[in-house]
């Protein structure tokens, strides 16, 4: 029994690289131009290895970005729920999680990614970008001292500026320092008010 536990943990573990390192060769080089065997080069595997967990590149893809996802918003739901954390605090890890963690990763030949995951996730993407909107939204107002009328819509003007910042300088820093920098800045001005 032992035994398949540890088999079991090791594949879990080797599948998570895998898609890992798929993420970031998809990238580098974008849907069109990655192949399985750049894939299995850069997690340093066979072909065979990867078709073992994968029937084709669509997918690895699909797997790829539904882990980011799902891993992302884990996370952020975690520092999102820690109430030892301050506003601030809160807001600069979730969004760390959510996009610094990507900083720096995405090449501007990567640009047929986005109509890929909507081809291949339909709106999984979408519900999942809608769902960590929502809870930065609700951890904003619950927070907000000023609890009067139109507190909930600076609440979402809030989350949508602070989005909007993470969705840029994701794409526009090359590190996460800097990104983290921007960001702690931003959420001050942003929460000083409330």
């Amino acid at each position: 029994m032992r035994h398949c536990e540890n088999t079991g943990a090791k594949e879990s573990a080797r599948q998570a690289h895998v898609l890992e390192t798929a993420l970031a060769v998809f990238a580098r080089h974008g849907f069109s131009k990655t192949s399985i065997e750049d894939i299995a080069i850069a997690a340093g595997i066979s072909r065979q290895g990867i078709y073992l967990h994968f029937k084709n590149k669509d997918e690895i893809f699909s797997a790829s970005i539904q882990k980011t996802l799902d891993d992302g918003l884990q996370a952020a739901n975690k520092v999102f729920d820690d109430d030892r954390l301050t506003l601030e605090a809160k807001l600069l890890k979730a969004l760390d999680e959510w996009f610094g963690r990507h900083v720096g990763l995405f090449h501007p030949e990567a640009s047929d990614l986005r109509p890929q995951c909507e081809r291949l996730l339909g709106d999984a993407v979408e519900k999942s970008i809608s769902s960590f909107q929502k809870k930065l939204e609700k951890v904003i107002l619950a927070s907000s001292a000023r609890k009067t009328k139109g507190a909930d819509k600076r609440a979402s003007t809030i989350a949508g500026m602070l989005w909007a910042c993470g969705l840029t300088w994701k794409h526009n820093f090359s590190s996460r320092q800097e990104f983290l920098e921007k960001m702690r800045d931003a959420i001050h001005l942003c929460c000083r008010e409330l």
